[in-house]
């Protein structure tokens, strides 16, 4: 049966609204693609500015608000003036001394030597690997490290890594705060304070927050300065890219929390 002018005419305003709607959609897809994409650019280009600003200890956000500056070297650094270093108002260094239980950081006693000399507090640190023991790992650094009276604290280093893997089965995790229990006892008993726990915000979360409540803590982040969270925070390592004079290629950046009197309560008697 022929179709109806008026038949025609409805089946026209049909197809145009359908195109219409059509139309419409294509259109609300691309402003909100656009949208998405102008807001992930904005975010990135936060996160940017802010990485772009931790490198130094020239941000006055910072260096007029914590005065104790440090910084902390293994064999990966290359050459450190460091008299430079206290000419600049260093005032701290930890050095990487042992890992694990049988690797020995190979610049070690070299730089506890000169950083001494130049005048700087140092202090030693031990990566621990996850689930090994924790009684031979703690021998291995007393054994190795050089620890006076005037020097800083010993540090533990817990972080995931290439031989520190996250410790989502239950066995394992319990196995990595046994051990990590037992190196973190016998520094105590040796040298008769807690060792600072240096940490991030996700192993602090998984392994420290409920394990270790009282130690000190040395917290990195990269991003913005330790929150509330971490109430025992005491140094905040802020860089990896670290720009100071007299060092070779980056170096890490750290602020101590407090006064410099206060600072005397992270050095052994």
């Amino acid at each position: 049966m022929p179709m109806t002018k008026r038949k025609r005419a409805k089946s026209g305003r049909s197809k145009r609204l359908k195109f219409s709607r059509k139309r419409q959609k294509i259109v609300l897809f691309i402003v909100i693609s656009f949208a998405v994409l102008f807001a992930i650019g904005i975010y990135r280009f936060i996160n940017y500015s802010k990485k772009e600003i931790f490198h130094s200890f020239d941000n006055p956000l910072f260096s007029q608000k914590y005065l104790v500056r440090g910084v902390d070297v293994s064999h990966h650094n290359s050459y450190i003036n460091w008299n430079q270093l206290r000419k600049q108002n260093i005032t701290f260094v930890y050095l990487k001394s042992t890992e694990g239980s049988n690797h020995k950081d190979r610049d070690y006693k070299r730089n506890y030597k000169v950083a001494k000399d130049a005048g700087l507090k140092v202090g030693a640190y031990h990566f621990y690997t996850f689930g090994k023991d924790g009684k031979k790992q703690a021998q291995h650094f007393i054994r190795n490290s050089i620890v006076k009276s005037g020097d800083m604290i010993p540090a533990i280093d817990v972080e995931h890594s290439a031989i520190n893997r996250s410790c989502n089965n239950k066995e394992l995790y319990g196995k990595m705060i046994k051990e990590l229990r037992n190196l973190e006892s016998t520094l105590t008993k040796q040298y008769g304070k807690r060792p600072v726990i240096y940490t991030n915000k996700e192993c602090y979360r998984m392994y420290i927050k409920n394990n270790f409540p009282d130690n000190p803590l040395w917290i990195c982040d990269l991003h913005e300065e330790p929150g509330n969270d971490y109430k025992n925070w005491v140094i905040w390592q802020f860089s990896h890219t670290g720009k100071i004079t007299g060092v070779v290629n980056d170096i890490d950046l750290n602020y101590y929390r407090k006064s410099f009197d206060e600072f005397e309560k992270l050095l052994l008697p």
